[in-house]
């Protein structure tokens, strides 16, 4: 049996293989599956039963433990990853490899594969950072030069921006890319299963057929809900926000769209629909548990809907279509503000980005 037909057959070779079929056919590793479900739904559970106490334990762990402990190691291996991606890119030898066979015919225009990178990948964060982040910079004296006794607004602002660089610039692409590179090479140029566990058989080889493989897996679907989560947690709140705002009718703080006998206030409760003064109620949308949890049921349809239908049509047609709106929000949002402006500020930005990458990337 030559190589490949040896790693065609890795996944029939996995402990505790399944193979599903029916209306849509599917592979499984059920002691992986139970495994990731137990754990998943025990912390929701833990989190709707004892609010406090597990804010309290992932603030420790968080906020406390990793930052203090790993700091090291999470900056350190981004700074690498660049630089050996760099490399990589810049390489005769391997700038050119394609992530299929060589004589795999291009599937996707560089436009759709780049929109299904986005909205995938860093889109929901992104577009809620994109805001945030630099007034956070610049409002909470964070990164600001004035702190230290020099420097100016001007330069504070620059500054607020280079740090949302930072984050959403070449650091920020970099974990994508190192594992959208070594799970398309080991898939589909060494038709291998596109499961974590193989990316690492250069390492550790027929491991990846017992417990070990099955432990990357379980930690790869862990790490990945986690991690979607927390954007899909941040973009709900800022459509929930947005939505609120516009049926509130928000125009430079003033809402016009209330009843005369409403004010702003009473209408928004605090903001959370359910801290009202006595005597009065909310009105229209508010920002609450029970709107979030009908927008996460939404927008959940609409990614798993995307999934079913497949790539070609479902995720494919859905990130050109998210693309395209991002790309006309942020034209919109330059072109009725100040464009030229804008454009300074970009130009200026990036520049001091890139002069100041090695240090901020430290």
């Amino acid at each position: 049996m030559g190589a490949s037909e040896q790693r065609k057959e890795a996944f029939a070779r996995t402990r505790h293989f399944h193979r599903v079929v029916g209306p849509f056919t599917f592979d499984f590793n059920p002691v992986i599956y139970a495994l990731s479900i137990v754990v998943i739904w025990s912390f929701v559970v833990a989190c709707a039963v004892s609010p406090d106490v597990m804010l309290y334990g992932m603030r420790e762990v968080a906020i406390t433990w990793i930052p203090d402990t790993w700091t090291w190691l999470y900056i350190g291996s981004q700074d690498i990853w660049v630089v050996v991606l760099m490399y990589l890119m810049l390489s005769p030898k391997y700038g050119k490899l394609k992530l299929g066979k060589d004589d795999d015919p291009q599937e996707f225009s560089d436009l759709t594969w780049f929109s299904m990178l986005f909205s995938a990948g860093i889109a929901t964060g992104f577009f809620y950072y994109a805001c945030a982040e630099p007034v956070w910079h610049m409002g909470a004296g964070r990164w600001v030069d004035s702190n230290r006794g020099y420097g100016n607004d001007n330069e504070n602002a620059a500054h607020a921006m280079v740090v949302t660089y930072y984050h959403w610039g070449f650091h920020g692409w970099i974990p994508y890319t190192t594992m959208g590179a070594l799970i398309a090479i080991m898939t589909y140029r060494r038709d291998f299963p596109m499961t974590i566990r193989y990316v690492l058989w250069p390492l550790i080889g027929e491991y990846c057929y017992g417990p070990i493989g099955d432990f990357l897996d379980f930690l790869s679907i862990i790490t990945t809900i986690f991690g979607v989560c927390t954007s899909l947690g941040l973009g709900i709140m800022q459509i929930n926000a947005g939505l609120q705002r516009i049926n509130h009718g928000m125009y430079r703080g003033t809402a016009t769209a209330l009843p005369s006998d409403v004010t702003p206030a009473q209408a928004a409760c605090a903001g959370t629909g359910n801290v009202c003064a006595e005597g009065t109620e909310s009105w229209g949308i508010q920002r609450n548990a029970e709107v979030q949890v009908l927008l996460i049921m939404a927008v959940t349809f609409m990614a798993t809907m995307s999934v079913v239908v497949g790539l070609d049509y479902g995720i494919a047609n859905l990130a050109r279509f998210t693309f395209a709106m991002g790309v006309w929000l942020v034209v919109v949002i330059m072109c009725l503000g100040e464009p030229w402006y804008s454009l300074d500020l970009t130009c200026q930005s990036v520049g001091y980005y890139l002069w100041y990458l090695m240090k901020i990337g430290f």
